[in-house]
């Protein structure tokens, strides 16, 4: 009979394709992890890896069988969920991942407001860690463009259309500009995010759609690209969400002409993950919330 302790061996070893750290990892000996693997193997009937001397690698029967057995945990982890909810156990939490949390504040301030029973716990990802983050259920929401989240076996709701801005100095000679396009930025000095980044991501796309080669001479984060901004270093792009909260104060900001500089926001979730009635609330907030802040 397979027992919850093989497939959780088995999930662990088919993530490492390793069986001495994997078996490093478990406390266990090397010979014990093999037995337990050849003893799966053995009830199924079929080899889940290839071996060789120096490698173990999970083959396609393994990786149709991974499948499986992961909804397996995640069953058994949505049922602990549901049970500790039941109880009224666990934490009234929400968790939601982001490119950049300081564009969002003011929704999560009012959901703090309406649902103070309710904590958040929120952090800033790469666009890679934000993809990783939904498909291993990791988060409750991941808040991202339509364009930036593969949706195969994903949910979203649309929230807002978020159009693009250029950030420049006051002294900039395109300060008093009504609008921009994009390829009048040929020849400025560019601060840029750091690679992998979101708003990096999108941006790049934005100038290889328009045909521009961008001289970027800066890269940092979000917290000191105003300042930079400000003293001349370069100029920037930012989002409408980033120019409602004036987060590049104290600049200025300019309307990105080029009609497909604007994308489409939305919140993601894992149908497969347990939606607690916290994250229920904040789906929900967020679908009302953005039909009464439509600009």
């Amino acid at each position: 009979m397979i027992t919850l302790l093989q497939l959780d061996y088995f999930r662990k070893l088919a993530a490492t394709e390793h069986i001495t750290q994997t078996a490093k990892e478990l406390y266990i000996s090397q010979t014990a992890l093999s037995s337990m693997i050849i003893g799966l193997e053995k009830e199924l009937g079929i080899q889940l890896f290839d071996r060789s001397k120096r490698s173990i690698r999970l083959n396609e029967a393994g990786k149709l069988y991974l499948q499986y057995v992961n909804d397996v945990f995640t069953a058994l982890d949505n049922g602990r969920s549901a049970l500790q909810e039941l109880t009224d156990s666990a934490e009234k939490q929400v968790s939601i991942a982001v490119g950049s949390s300081q564009v969002w504040l003011p929704m999560i301030r009012d959901f703090r407001k309406q649902y103070p029973e309710c904590s958040i716990k929120q952090h800033n990802n790469t666009l890679e860690e934000l993809i990783d983050a939904l498909h291993s259920m990791t988060t409750d929401f991941v808040i991202a463009s339509t364009d930036e989240i593969p949706d195969a076996g994903l949910e979203h709701i649309f929230l807002k259309k978020d159009s693009v801005y250029l950030c420049v100095p006051k002294s900039h000679r395109l300060a008093g500009r009504e609008s921009v396009w994009l390829r009048e930025l040929e020849d400025e000095a560019y601060i840029d995010l750091p690679a992998g980044t979101p708003w990096r991501e999108y941006c790049s796309h934005l100038f290889q759609r328009a045909g521009v080669n961008i001289r970027t001479v800066l890269e940092c984060d979000y917290s000191i690209r105003a300042a930079l901004v400000d003293s001349e270093f370069g100029v920037a792009l930012t989002s409408a969400s980033a120019y409602e909260v004036d987060l590049l104060r104290p600049n200025c900001y300019i309307p990105i002409a080029d009609e497909f500089a604007c994308r489409d926001m939305a919140l993601f979730w894992n149908p497969r993950k347990y939606m607690s009635r916290a994250a229920q609330s904040f789906r929900q907030f967020c679908v009302s919330y953005w039909e009464k802040n439509q600009v």
